[in-house]
C-alpha cells in the first residue's frame, strides 16, 4: 500500500555510506493489504449485546404461542396446551415457563431489529472488538481520497449550474487544507467502517455464507423504482459496482442478523 519507505536510516545516512563501483544494501518499509483474519465460530457467536428492550405486543406473543402449538398436534388432531409436556417435546428438559421466556426473549429481538438500527449497531461494536483488524493509515487515506474525490465531483456538478456560493464553494474544497480537515474529521469513521468490512468478511468465510442472486435482483429493482417515484437520478443495473454494492450490503445483514441471533442480550429499561 502506497510508496515504500527507507527504514533503519536517513537518505542523507544512506549518501554518506554509498561507495561508487560498491554494492549497496538498503531495507525498505510499507504498508501492506490486511488479511482476512481466520475466525472460529466461538469468536463471534454468543457475543453480548446491550439493547433497550421494547414491549412485545400481546397479539403477537399469542399468535407466536399459537404457532409453536400447531407445531406439535395431538393425534386427534386438537391443538396441545402450553406445559411441560409440550415444552420438553419442543426441548428434553424444558419447562412450559422456560418456553415462554424463550419465545418472549425471540419476539423481543425481532422488535428490537424492526424498530431501529439499534440491534445492529450493537453487533457491529461487538463484532469489531471480537474480530480485530489493524487498518494502515495509508488504507484509510486512500479511501478518504476517494470519498472526498466523489466530494468535489458533486460540487463542481452544481457549481456548473450553480450560483456564486456554489462556486465559492468549491473553490474551497480545492485546496490542500480542505482534504486535511476532512481527513481529520473522517479518519475514525473510516478506520471503523474498514475493520467492519473485513470482520464480516471473516465471519461470512467461517459460515460459508452465500449470496442469494434473486434476493439482490429483486432489492436492485426495488431501489431503482424507488429512485423512479422519487424523481433520483437511476442508477445503471448493469454497472457492476452497483451491484456489488448490494450484495456487500446483503452479506453485512446476514452477518449482523446471525450475531444478534445468537447474541446474549442485556435488556435496558
Amino acid at each position: 500500500l502506497g510508496q515504500a519507505q527507507l527504514a533503519g536510516e536517513s537518505p542523507e545516512e544512506l549518501l554518506a555510506r554509498f561507495e561508487p563501483g560498491e554494492p549497496l544494501s538498503l531495507r525498505m518499509a510499507a504498508e501492506v493489504w490486511p488479511e482476512v483474519p481466520l475466525v472460529q465460530r466461538s469468536s463471534y457467536i454468543g457475543l453480548t449485546l446491550r439493547l433497550r428492550g421494547r414491549e412485545v405486543e400481546g397479539a403477537k406473543r399469542e399468535e407466536a404461542l399459537l404457532e409453536l402449538r400447531r407445531r406439535f398436534p395431538r393425534p386427534d388432531g386438537s391443538l396441545p396446551e402450553l406445559d411441560d409436556q409440550l415444552a420438553a417435546e419442543v426441548s428434553s428438559g424444558l419447562t412450559a415457563a422456560a418456553l415462554r421466556d424463550l419465545v418472549e426473549e425471540r419476539l423481543k429481538r425481532e422488535a428490537a431489529l424492526a424498530a431501529s438500527s439499534a440491534a445492529f449497531e450493537a453487533a457491529e461494536e461487538a463484532l469489531l472488538a471480537a474480530v480485530a483488524v489493524d487498518i494502515p493509515a495509508t488504507m484509510v487515506k486512500e479511501r478518504a481520497r476517494a470519498q472526498y474525490a466523489e466530494r468535489c465531483r458533486q460540487a463542481e456538478a452544481a457549481a456548473l449550474d450553480g450560483d456564486a456560493a456554489s462556486r465559492e464553494e468549491l473553490r474551497s474544497l480545492m485546496t490542500w487544507d480542505a482534504f486535511s480537515a476532512f481527513l481529520a474529521s473522517e479518519e475514525a469513521a473510516i478506520s471503523r467502517s474498514l475493520a467492519l468490512s473485513f470482520a464480516i468478511e471473516a465471519v461470512s468465510s467461517a459460515e460459508g455464507l452465500a449470496v442469494d442472486e434473486q434476493a439482490v435482483t429483486d432489492n436492485l429493482f426495488l431501489y431503482v423504482n424507488e429512485c423512479k417515484r422519487n424523481e433520483r437520478p437511476v442508477p445503471d443495473m448493469d454497472d457492476p459496482a452497483f451491484r456489488e454494492s448490494f450484495e456487500a450490503q446483503y452479506v453485512r445483514e446476514a452477518v449482523l442478523r446471525l450475531v444478534v441471533d445468537h447474541a446474549q442480550v442485556e435488556w435496558l429499561p
